[in-house]
């Protein structure tokens, strides 16, 4: 993509659009991961993100001889629910989303992008 964009232009749309699909593509991670986490010090520099939220509600689950109560049920429930809703924009952003990309590509006769489902 850097490549392109330092050309003569005639690749800028397909460069806007990968820059737009990037983008929005990096918002889904943030907010379900920490991706700036390099070091052990860094959770006190970056917020908590969906993922650790749920990993702390499960280890309060865990915590004692009894089942988990009513509220860290709720807060499980809540934090899938958010989740979930980001698993929904992805699949859309990389069905749909990257069809659209694979057209513009397709009509400057350049090979499309490819997104495999790991199993």
């Amino acid at each position: 993509m850097r490549h392109w964009s330092e050309d003569d232009g005639r690749y800028a749309d397909i460069v806007t659009a990968a820059t737009d699909l990037q983008g929005r593509l990096t918002g889904i991670e943030e907010t379900i991961y920490p991706t700036k986490m390099e070091d052990r010090q860094d959770p006190l520099n970056y917020p908590i993100r969906l993922n650790d939220k749920l990993a702390g509600i499960m280890w309060s689950a865990s915590l004692g001889d009894h089942p988990p109560s009513a509220s860290i049920l709720a807060v499980r429930d809540e934090l899938t629910a958010a989740i979930d809703k980001q698993l929904t924009k992805l699949d859309a952003l990389l069905g749909s989303g990257l069809m659209t990309f694979n057209g513009l590509v397709a009509s400057y006769s350049l090979p499309a992008v490819a997104a495999e489902k790991k199993s």
